[in-house]
């Protein structure tokens, strides 16, 4: 990530570098930590229904799915930035680790929604991954929207993400 340095850190929080060597060790450590913030943001932005999916496991499925495309996440700058995170996290241990913690609960709340759908329903569903595969499906979704935003309408992307779902749990949409 060349244009991520902590002069240019500094700079636009109005900073001095010492603050940011007084709280991390780093470069990679400010990254990490970076990143952790992001996902932490858009876990409260997706993930509060599939928290608590015994209220109504259906209803956060819906909610992730409609949190997912939400304008917060789904603008250029930020997916530009998601982006530029994720291609620095093959060689950045500690960001690795952040991720790695980010996506193993992500996976295992979504999991654990898709399970609470198919149980209530009388379903077999391999949930875990029928949840890696929308993730994927969403993942790809955004790099899409990164490429060009107007080759995917959010209605149709949503749409995608229904259409993976509802043959396995049946009907979702409310």
């Amino acid at each position: 990530m060349a244009a991520f340095t902590i002069d240019q850190v500094c700079r636009r929080a109005g900073i001095s570098r010492g603050l940011i060597s007084h709280h991390f060790n780093g470069k990679a450590a400010l990254l990490a930590a970076a990143y952790d913030a992001m996902t932490v943001y858009l876990d409260d932005l997706s993930a509060s229904g599939i928290s608590h999916p015994n209220d109504d496991p259906a209803a956060a499925l819906r909610e992730t799915i409609e949190a997912n495309f939400a304008t917060d996440l789904t603008n250029q700058p930020t997916i530009k930035a998601w982006l530029a995170v994720w291609g620095e996290v093959a060689g950045n241990t500690e960001l690795k680790a952040v991720h790695r913690k980010r996506y193993d609960a992500y996976r295992a709340n979504l999991t654990g929604a898709i399970s609470a759908v198919a149980k209530a329903r009388g379903r077999s569903v391999d949930a875990g991954q029928l949840a890696t595969m929308f993730i994927a499906l969403i993942d790809g979704l955004w790099l899409e929207w990164c490429l060009d935003p107007s080759a995917l309408p959010q209605d149709e992307a949503k749409a995608a993400c229904y259409a993976l779902l509802e043959p396995h749990l049946g009907p979702l949409r409310g």
